[in-house]
């Protein structure tokens, strides 16, 4: 007997409904996979696949450059503060490094900053000349305003501001630029005495005062960048000028290399003058502190005392005796002090400068790898210069025995700045 089953209406509709529902699910779930397969693959790419390298050029005064500055670990010299942890990306190209927003804040010796910005910043990418970017950073300084660094002014001595060649246009007037210089170091730094002169259009910012032996033309590359101004090498000088604060209470006292000159006025008062030439002897220190190690005699018993020959700088030491330990000032912590810094090449060929500084209570002290003491390097940012970099990357220097790599204690204190342009009213 045969059974037939005749499905109703009703029944019929409710399977049609149920079967189109069943295939729009697997629809939307096969669209599903295949947009979870595709974005597995995307973040595969973005966080797994390794970057490709940074390519980094030589320095060629016609492009921008500055040296590779990397964070130092500690400025107090004990227990590091805890902080936070922070999700970081980091990137091996020459751009800025990369932070994800984030608000932490840290105290260490009464030093209260913001890590996004102050004495914490980072900087950004490889800026104009040997001192552009890198937060301002060694050499002569970057173009980037930063809110923890010195302000620096530039005067070509040999062109007049109209830009006709001045009195110190011919190499000649060597004794002059430096009687020049003399007067500004001991007459209350006015830079008045330098208005007759061509003046840079281009401001820097110094978190530090760190250039190794160089060509002199690299200074006039920094404070020109652009070619516009037409900045040429030798008889210069630069005036760079802040508030300081004091990171601890203590006597200090400044140690300094410079060729030609290099002074510095600490709370009104001269504290260092150090270099190839006695800069607070007017026209009559050309000669003063002249040394080599072939004729010593050169230099008077005076002048040798308070010379440090220091590692890594036997260029220096062989040509003007070394750092010379300037004289001592005492601070109190979380106090602000004026500071200024000039600097200035004068016979032209090579220069270089360096300001380490130390402690004069601390007992021992840091030590390098042979046991000869290590000084800290003054800074106003957490930020520390690389010499052996800068030679290799940035400076166009081709004398490898006339390199210096002045060391320096990397857990050196950092000294917060707030920028005064000099000049300006104190």
């Amino acid at each position: 007997m045969a059974v037939k089953i005749k499905m109703s209406d009703v029944v019929r509709e409710r399977m049609e409904a149920i079967q189109k529902r069943e295939r729009k699910g697997a629809i939307i779930a096969t669209s599903v996979i295949v947009v979870l397969i595709f974005t597995a693959l995307f973040v595969t790419k973005i966080f797994i696949e390794e970057p490709p390298p940074a390519s980094f050029l030589v320095y060629q005064p016609e492009e921008d450059s500055s040296p590779n500055l990397q964070p130092v670990k500690d400025i107090s010299g004990g227990t590091p503060p805890v902080a936070p942890p922070v999700n970081v990306i980091v990137s091996n190209a020459v751009d800025a490094v990369s932070v994800l927003p984030m608000e932490v804040s840290m105290e260490i010796d009464g030093l209260s900053a913001d890590p996004m910005g102050d004495v914490f910043s980072t900087g950004g990418s490889l800026g104009e000349g040997i001192g552009g970017g890198g937060g301002g950073g060694a050499g002569m300084g970057g173009t980037k305003k930063e809110q923890s660094a010195f302000v620096g002014r530039f005067w070509d001595l040999k062109k007049t501001y109209q830009g006709a060649d001045s009195r110190f246009a011919t190499a000649t007037a060597v004794r002059d630029v430096l009687a020049l210089a003399s007067q500004f170091y001991n007459g209350g730094w006015n830079t008045g005495l330098f208005s007759p002169f061509m003046e840079s259009k281009t401001k820097l910012y110094a978190t530090c005062f760190y250039m190794p032996n160089c060509y002199d033309q690299e200074a006039a590359h920094a404070y020109d960048p652009k070619k516009k101004m037409g900045l040429k090498a030798s008889r210069w000088v630069a005036i760079y000028r802040a508030k300081v604060k004091a990171p601890m209470s203590g006597t200090f006292r400044f140690l300094g290399a410079g060729d030609s000159v290099m002074g510095v006025r600490f709370n009104g008062r001269n504290v260092l003058a150090c270099g190839m030439h006695k800069l607070t002897a007017g026209s009559e220190g050309w000669n003063a502190y002249f040394y080599d190690e072939g004729n010593n005699e050169e230099m008077k018993p005076a002048d040798r005392e308070g010379l440090v020959a220091y590692a890594g700088c036997e260029y220096w030491n062989g040509l003007f005796g070394g750092f010379r330990r300037g004289e001592s000032f005492t601070v109190e912590s979380g106090q602000w002090y004026d500071m200024e810094v000039l600097i200035s090449e004068i016979g032209g060929g090579n220069f270089g400068f360096c300001l380490l500084i130390e402690n004069v209570n601390e007992e021992g002290g840091a030590k390098d790898k042979d046991g000869k003491p290590l000084f800290q390097l003054f800074r106003t940012s957490f930020i520390e210069p690389d010499a052996k970099d800068m030679y290799e990357n940035h400076i166009k220097y081709k004398d490898d025995e006339m390199r210096v790599i002045p060391p320096y204690d990397p857990d050196s204190l950092v000294w917060p700045a707030k920028a005064v342009t000099p000049g300006a009213a104190r």
